[in-house]
């Protein structure tokens, strides 16, 4: 049985025994180590999915600081904010030179009191 391989140019030469005897051996080998092949495949899934999770930490983080920063100057700033109970919150916050004390529950929002700034530096 003859076996026709293409050489450099591209044409088929075929074989002789000895070149036989060498391809015969190669397909005889074992493919190498599946178990290092199975545990590197796993470790690099176990390292992508670390990666996604820090992704998607890091960007909800972003995402979080950016909505409560706001973009840009904000003409609203939050000056002060108190637990008074577990369910109600006080918060002492500025809008454009007016500072309002609001209460904050879980059924509603209120104004406490609101001081102007503007009228008290013109004294």
């Amino acid at each position: 049985m003859a076996i026709f391989i293409p050489d450099e140019t591209g044409e088929l030469t075929a074989l002789d025994q000895a070149g036989l005897a060498a391809t015969q051996s190669v397909e005889q080998m074992p493919s190498g180590d599946l178990g290092a092949a199975f545990g590197k495949m796993i470790l690099s899934l176990i390292v992508l999915v670390i990666l996604l999770f820090l992704t998607f930490w890091f960007l909800r983080r972003l995402v979080q600081n950016r909505l409560q920063k706001g973009v840009g100057n904000s003409s609203i700033q939050i000056i002060e904010k108190r637990m008074i109970s577990p369910k109600t919150m006080l918060y002492f916050i500025e809008v454009d030179k007016k500072k309002i004390l609001l209460a904050e529950s879980h059924l509603e929002i209120k104004r406490i009191e609101t001081f102007d700034l503007s009228q008290n530096s013109q004294r």
